[in-house]
C-alpha cells in the first residue's frame, strides 16, 4: 500500500530534518476509533498526524484534488476520500462515520480549509463535532505551530488529551450537544496554540 511505503520513507526525514518537539505525544497513541483534528497551515499537515499517530489515518480532502484519474488514484492510495467543501456533504460524512464505527482512525481539519495567512486559525465548522457525536468517537486535538515546515527550524507540536463526546454532552445538558462539543474543540485548540507558541 502506498500509504505504508510513504510512511516508511517520510517518517525518518521528518524526525531527522524537522526534529519535532511534541507536548503530550502519548495522547496520539489511541487504539480503536478516534478522530485526530489539527489546525491547517500547509498541504503537508496530514503527514504530521499520520507519523505521530503511528497508525493508518483516513483523511477527508477537498474533491478538486481528486478530479483527475491520477489524483483520484493517488489520494485513494493515501487513504483519503473526497469532500465537497463548504457544503453538508452527506456522503463524505457518512463515510467518516462508517470508518470510525469500524474502529479506524480518521483525520480532519475543522476549519475546512487551509489558513489564508498561514498563521491564524479560523472558526471551526461543526462537521467534526457532528461526526464525533454520531460515531461517539474521542477527538484528539493537535496544534502544529505555524512555520513548522521551515527548513532549519524545529517543528513544535502540542497534543491534547482526548475529548469524549458523551462527557461533553453530560457536562452541558442545557446546550445542543454539537454546539457544546464544537466549543470544547475550540477551547482545546486555543489552549494547545498557547502551549505550542510558548515552546
Amino acid at each position: 500500500m502506498l500509504y505504508i511505503l510513504g510512511y516508511i520513507l517520510v517518517a525518518p526525514f521528518l524526525w531527522l530534518i524537522w526534529r519535532p518537539k511534541v507536548i503530550n505525544r502519548k495522547a496520539m497513541h489511541q487504539k480503536g476509533k478516534v478522530i485526530y483534528i489539527s489546525n491547517h497551515m500547509v498541504l503537508a499537515d496530514p503527514v504530521v498526524i499520520a507519523i505521530l499517530a503511528r497508525r493508518c489515518v483516513h483523511f477527508m480532502a477537498k474533491s478538486t484534488l481528486s478530479d483527475k484519474p491520477f489524483g483520484a488514484w493517488l489520494f485513494r492510495q493515501l487513504l483519503t476520500f473526497p469532500v465537497q467543501q463548504y457544503t453538508a456533504d452527506r456522503k463524505a460524512i457518512q463515510r467518516a462515520i462508517d470508518l470510525l464505527n469500524q474502529g479506524k482512525a480518521f483525520g480532519i481539519f475543522p476549519e475546512g480549509h487551509r489558513s489564508a495567512d498561514g498563521h491564524t486559525m479560523d472558526a471551526f465548522d461543526k462537521g467534526c463535532a457532528f461526526i464525533a457525536m454520531r460515531a461517539n468517537a474521542p477527538i484528539v486535538p493537535v496544534y502544529v505551530k505555524p512555520g513548522a515546515w521551515t527548513l532549519g527550524k524545529r517543528m513544535h507540536v502540542a497534543v491534547g488529551d482526548p475529548i469524549l463526546p458523551e462527557a461533553v454532552k453530560a457536562r452541558c445538558p442545557g446546550r445542543k450537544p454539537i454546539d457544546a462539543l464544537n466549543m470544547a474543540i475550540t477551547d482545546a485548540m486555543l489552549t494547545l496554540r498557547d502551549q505550542a507558541e510558548a515552546l
